[in-house]
């Protein structure tokens, strides 16, 4: 009988999934390619959240000078 985990949702973490006769092996496999997903997946949301940060700070500051060049032209 095949296991419906296996083929459900497809994802990094499955992908890199090679069953062998070893269970600890695949055991520490599993644990692994786990933990690697995990450190992307928190790096990728740092990224995001550091990109958008940045974006927000940059747009602010154009905005600030956009008003402070308003008022020294009255």
């Amino acid at each position: 009988m095949e296991n419906k985990w296996l083929n459900a949702g497809k994802d990094s973490i499955m992908d890199g999934y090679v069953k062998t006769n070893d269970i600890f092996k695949d055991m520490c496999g599993i644990i692994e390619f786990s933990q690697k997903a995990a450190y992307q997946a928190v790096n990728t949301a740092l990224v995001r959240r550091n990109w958008l940060l940045g974006y927000r700070i940059a747009s602010e500051k154009c905005r600030v000078k956009t008003g402070q060049n308003t008022v020294l032209k009255l």
